[in-house]
C-alpha cells in the first residue's frame, strides 16, 4: 500500500471515528444524560468512567488527529509533521483532560486569552499589510478568512466569560449558562474560513 492510500485511510478512519461516537454515540448518550440519574447512567453502557465513554469523550481529538495525520501523509510532508500532531496534539488533549482540567486556574486563561488576542491582532495586522500585493480574487478569499476569524475571537472571548461565570462568586446560584452564541459564532467561523479555503483552492487550480 502507498503512502497515499495509507494518508486516506487513516483519514477516514478518522471521519468514521467522529461520525459513530461524536454523531451516533452522543445522541445516545444525550438522551440518556436527560433521563437518567448518575447512578442509573452507571448501570449502562454510557457508565461515567468507563471506556466507551472516555472514547466518546476524545472522540473528536482521536478522530481529527488521524485525519490530520492522514492528511500530511497523503501530500507527502516531511514526517516530522504526523509525529508532532500524533504525540503533540493527541498527548496536549490527554494532559488538558486528565490533568488541568480538574482545576480552574484565572491565571492560565488571564495568559491564554492574551496570546489569543495578541494572535488574532497579528493575524489582521499581517492581513492588512499583504492586501495591496494580492489580485482580486486573493483579497475575496482572504477577506472570507479574516471574517471568520473575527467570529472565532468573539466566541473565545463569549466562551471566557460563560466558564469563568460558573467558578466566580459573584454568581453562585445562578442558573447554568446556555452559551447559544458561542456555537452559532463558532459555526459561522468555520463557515466562512472554509468558504475562504475553497476560494484558495480555486485560485491555485486555476
Amino acid at each position: 500500500m502507498n503512502r497515499q492510500k495509507i494518508g486516506l485511510v487513516l483519514f477516514w478512519i478518522g471521519v468514521l471515528i467522529v461520525v459513530a461516537m461524536a454523531g451516533i454515540g452522543t445522541f445516545s448518550l444525550m438522551n440518556n444524560l436527560r433521563t437518567l440519574t448518575a447512578e442509573e447512567l452507571d448501570a449502562t453502557i454510557w457508565a461515567l468512567g468507563d471506556p466507551l465513554f472516555i472514547l466518546w469523550a476524545l472522540s473528536v481529538a482521536l478522530g481529527s488527529v488521524l485525519a490530520g495525520i492522514g492528511a500530511f501523509i497523503y501530500v507527502k510532508t516531511k514526517p516530522a509533521f504526523s509525529w508532532l500532531t500524533a504525540i503533540g496534539v493527541l498527548g496536549a488533549v490527554i494532559l488538558m483532560v486528565m490533568v488541568w482540567s480538574k482545576v480552574y486556574n484565572s491565571i492560565l486563561f488571564g495568559i491564554g486569552g492574551f496570546i489569543i488576542l495578541v494572535s488574532f491582532f497579528l493575524i489582521v495586522w499581517t492581513w492588512m499589510k499583504k492586501y495591496s500585493d494580492l489580485d482580486i480574487k486573493e483579497k475575496i478569499a482572504g477577506s472570507f478568512k479574516l471574517i471568520g476569524y473575527i467570529f472565532w475571537i468573539n466566541a473565545s472571548w463569549f466562551l471566557c466569560g460563560e466558564t469563568a461565570k460558573m467558578h466566580l462568586k459573584a454568581f453562585e446560584g445562578q442558573s447554568p449558562p446556555s452559551p447559544i452564541e458561542i456555537i452559532v459564532f463558532l459555526v459561522l467561523g468555520w463557515i466562512f474560513v472554509l468558504i475562504g479555503d475553497y476560494k484558495e483552492m480555486r485560485l491555485k487550480k486555476s
